[in-house]
């Protein structure tokens, strides 16, 4: 599953100054979480947001404060911080300043919208815990140039979004955002295909309805962003779900037979013809 795993950090440029800068402020402050000196932490980005409003490190100072709050269960003072970012106009595609391996853009909004529905989650107040999500799926979605991440995205949140609807006791709405995830391709959803079969066991007539839906399996043009794409489909359960892309387009000539073939071959056809 995506985790956010810490606080935002910056690379810095050495800067040949006796005077000291927004910017050693923030290094330190930097050090002082990595050492787990949280207290220490806050009071150097808590000095950026205080007296340097126009920095560039404004924003990271800012959502640092937060995700150090949410790191010490302090959620009523994280929570403030997480609503103020949703209102920001802090840029979501900022460079983050990690590594290689790092999320590229900073996705504050959207980082803010899953914190605060971890926070709510914790509380037990799930319908806010869905709220938040929704708007970190659906409002400030998360930003990424690479397929794979996106695709570990999209499994991550078919989990989650399955395990808000379960303790909200809609295990329907669950099982729809689950299919959701079954066809992805670079990215392992053997956790979607388990948590299926247990809410599906006991339900009778899957294998034939889904041998149903794969024979009445159709194309549809679909949009993403200004592109289009033709890309085919099944409704299973009353819900629609894309063929994966290696399946629907990896023949010269689309094969209807052939991509069924294949389907069946798959962990999910597997799981429903055991149930």
């Amino acid at each position: 599953m995506k985790a956010i795993l810490s606080i935002l950090i910056v690379m810095s440029s050495v800067f040949a100054f006796a005077q000291k800068m927004p910017s050693d402020y923030f290094d330190e402050a930097c050090n002082y979480f990595d050492n787990n000196q949280y207290d220490e932490a806050l009071k150097g980005f808590q000095y950026i947001v205080d007296n340097h409003p126009k920095n560039k490190l404004y924003p990271r100072s800012f959502f640092n404060i937060g995700f150090i709050y949410f790191s010490q269960k302090d959620y009523d003072k994280a929570i403030p911080v997480f609503k103020n970012i949703l209102n920001s106009d802090f840029n979501e595609k900022e460079n983050s300043g990690g590594g290689i391996m790092d999320d590229p853009y900073a996705n504050y909004r959207h980082r803010a919208s899953i914190i605060l529905s971890d926070i709510y989650f914790e509380r037990q107040m799930f319908d806010t815990s869905l709220y938040y999500f929704i708007k970190g799926d659906i409002d400030y979605p998360y930003l990424h140039f690479c397929g794979n991440e996106l695709d570990y995205n999209e499994v991550y949140k078919a989990l989650r979004y399955s395990e808000i609807y379960q303790k909200l006791n809609l295990p329907d709405k669950a099982v729809e955002k689950l299919l959701a995830a079954v066809f992805i391709e670079l990215a392992d959803n053997s956790e979607v295909i388990e948590e299926l079969r247990i809410l599906l066991t006991g339900k009778t007539g899957l294998k034939a309805e889904l041998d149903n839906a794969l024979n009445k399996m159709y194309l549809r043009t679909t949009r993403f962003g200004k592109d289009k794409y033709k890309q085919y489909f099944i409704r299973f359960l009353n819900v629609e779900m894309v063929v994966s892309n290696n399946v629907s387009h990896s023949y010269e000539k689309f094969d209807k037979n052939k991509c069924i073939e294949e389907i069946k071959q798959s962990e999910f056809y597997k799981m429903i013809e055991a149930l």
